[in-house]
């Protein structure tokens, strides 16, 4: 339905773009103001912290195991959050790592409410090459 003459406008970074991307950060930010919120908002590519675990055990902990889980598919494979409205309930799915008592790492996915209650949660000990799940 819509012109195949305007694809290479609206489907690449055409002379349109750089006009969209600022159109796009100002109704971001608009609407971060109106829910009484702050962040630095851009249209452009931003450096993301990956899980620092063995590369076999990241592929089993975000291929494997999220593959049919839909919470653990909505945490970001990232260190850090993300939000989902669901239902009209606004949530923050967040990834995080950190060291257990015994010197492995520690994998934490949450899914929480603004109020930062948690919803769901799972816990991952990377033991070799294994995510050991040890609390859900």
């Amino acid at each position: 339905m819509f012109p195949q003459k305007l694809w290479p406008e609206v489907l690449t970074e055409g002379k349109h773009y750089p006009e969209l991307a600022k159109q796009k950060e100002a109704q971001a930010t608009a609407y971060l103001k109106s829910i009484g919120r702050e962040a630095t908002v851009s249209a452009g590519y931003v450096e993301k912290k990956l899980v620092d675990i063995n590369v076999e055990a990241s592929n089993k902990l975000f291929s494997e195991l999220t593959k049919y889980n839909a919470f653990l598919n909505n945490c970001p494979y990232w260190i850090g959050s993300k939000e989902a409205i669901e239902n009209g309930v606004r949530y923050i799915y967040e990834t995080s790592q950190s060291k257990t008592g015994d010197g492995c790492d520690l994998v934490l996915f949450q899914k929480k409410k603004e109020d930062g209650s948690i919803v769901a949660e799972s816990k991952y000990k990377i033991v070799g090459n294994e995510p050991q799940l040890i609390a859900e």
